[in-house]
């Protein structure tokens, strides 16, 4: 017969809850306590019931992940995927499942609204990408344990974490000047929207600004379409730059198809350096130098969060994890 709770409560010498609360990651048991019970457990090879775990602490047992899903959604945001496998894989060692929802930014608050008053979630997890104001709003109205990945543009108490796309930045110019390139073009999305590659700017400034140095900025709508226009203007500078930072892979990837009608070569007569590793940093050719943030580790960051948001409700943050890190290659 399989061993029961009671059984290994018995052998660790501490109550039934003290089991509970250790095999769910409960604040109030000590780590030490935490990890004596679940060494027990693994040799005892007790299996928890899920059921009856989620029965016992009245919760669902389901985490939201709410976000706008659209074709070719995976070309567009190729990160969304990574960040979803990460609170995915930590849930499950938990217990928990993760359901994906599409909403729409018009649509999110009532649809989060229904979902948590049906008490079919016990948390949720929102893209950036859907969040607006009104959103904001429902989420501190209902008192609803929640995570925004990404940073709100306006300012609003709810919980958010993100990547510190300004540190980004400073990653990519201090490598840049350690590699000794003083003359450079940053390519990026609309002056206005483009908040991501704005906050990776002021961080390039700022490094830039020390040195006594300064580069250029070049406007697009961050597509495939508009590198090879904002690589020609680059290209047709006075004094060219010696190398080009594309705000994405889009960008990077029409750069590339511009230099190569002119037959330059990449990095000798011009250097080229992305930021993000995925979808085509690897597979370019050359391949390409890229500032990259772990977007699983992310993941994992946000799903941690939001269980210890469900247990204590009063819980907050508004924070950047995960430092982001060059990848150095052929194009610089």
């Amino acid at each position: 017969m399989a061993n029961t709770i009671y059984d290994l409560a018995k052998a660790a010498g501490v109550s039934i809850a003290t089991v509970s609360r250790a095999l769910n990651d409960h604040y109030a048991v000590s780590e030490e306590t935490k990890q004596r019970i679940r060494a027990l457990a693994e040799k005892m090879d007790y299996q928890p019931n899920a059921r009856a775990r989620s029965f016992a602490r009245q919760k669902s047992g389901i985490v939201l992940f709410i976000t706008d899903l659209f074709r070719n959604v995976a070309f567009v945001n190729p990160h969304m995927f990574e960040i979803m496998t990460g609170i995915s894989q930590y849930l499950d060692e938990k217990n928990y499942s993760l359901l994906l929802k599409h909403a729409t930014p018009k649509d999110a608050p009532q649809t989060i609204k229904e979902l948590m008053i049906r008490e079919q979630a016990d948390g949720v997890i929102i893209h950036a990408a859907v969040l607006s104001k009104a959103l904001a709003g429902t989420l501190h109205h209902l008192d609803v344990p929640h995570l925004v990945i990404g940073k709100p543009d306006f300012s609003t108490p709810i919980c958010w974490m993100d990547v510190n796309h300004e540190q980004a930045g400073q990653k990519a110019a201090a490598y840049l000047l350690d590699k000794g390139y003083r003359r450079m073009a940053f390519l990026m999305g609309n002056r206005e929207t483009d908040k991501i590659s704005a906050a990776r700017r002021e961080g390039m400034l700022h490094l830039f600004a020390e040195e006594e140095l300064s580069f250029t900025t070049l406007y697009g709508d961050g597509t495939y379409e508009s590198g090879p226009r904002l690589c020609e203007e680059a290209l047709s500078m006075k004094e060219r730059p010696e190398v080009l930072l594309c705000t994405n892979n889009y960008l990077a990837m029409g750069c590339l198809q511009v230099i190569r009608q002119r037959g330059l070569s990449i990095p000798r007569d011009i250097a080229i350096m992305t930021f993000d590793n995925y979808p085509f940093s690897m597979l370019a050719r050359p391949q390409l130098t890229a500032v990259e943030a772990d977007m699983y580790d992310m993941g994992q960051e946000a799903a941690r969060f939001i269980l210890r948001k469900i247990r204590m409700p009063e819980l907050q943050t508004q924070s950047f994890c995960t430092i982001p890190r060059v990848i150095e290659r052929e194009s610089t």
